[in-house]
């Protein structure tokens, strides 16, 4: 199985175990910005009682969840593995926290076509908005370059009030100030 047959299998199994959930990390990036290579797919899902039962029971052979949560420093929240075996590949579920912003994108998730199917993937505002927080917390360089990416190809219809609301609550309007200058 490919990375991408693997994304594929986890977007049919979290549909199948009726799960809420959204495309984040790098899979978002690359949707809304210049693709760049990953060894994960990252998803904010929405867990509820008997959710992760049911999702690992509707993954196919060789993708493995591991149901054991562990708490992720970077975005505050706990966070589960499905591995793919042979590879070292593997998508990473967030828990959805109550932090303000993380209800709000949720939200705001948009219906797309990706890897020729329909999937909940977060906005291209909130990807910027999250990634600005991350760069700014996590001092991690790609955040940046993926701000920079998502900014040169939606730029001109990115909600900026929308941002700069966010970036303000988050103290990272210097940083958005900066990295949008830098195009």
């Amino acid at each position: 199985m490919t990375a991408d047959e693997a994304v594929v299998a986890v977007l049919d199994a979290l549909d199948a175990a009726g799960m809420p959930y959204m495309i984040v990390g790098s899979l978002a990036s690359n949707f809304h910005g210049i693709p760049r290579s990953t060894r994960d797919a990252d998803f904010v899902v929405e867990v509820q009682p008997g959710g992760l039962d049911r999702l690992g029971d509707a993954l196919p052979p060789g993708l493995a969840l591991q149901r054991q949560g562990s708490f992720e420093v970077v975005t505050g929240t706990t966070r589960y593995l499905i591995e793919l075996a042979g590879s070292p590949f593997v998508c990473e579920l967030f828990a959805r926290s109550d932090d303000a912003h993380d209800r709000e994108r949720f939200t705001r998730r948009q219906r797309v076509r990706m890897l020729d199917r329909v999937a909940a993937v977060a906005s291209a505002e909130d990807m910027i908005v999250t990634k600005l927080r991350w760069a700014m917390e996590a001092r991690r360089s790609k955040d940046r370059e993926d701000i920079r990416n998502i900014l040169v190809v939606r730029g001109p219809e990115l909600d900026w009030a929308y941002m700069q609301r966010w970036a303000a609550v988050h103290g990272t309007v210097a940083l958005l100030v900066e990295i949008r200058a830098s195009i």
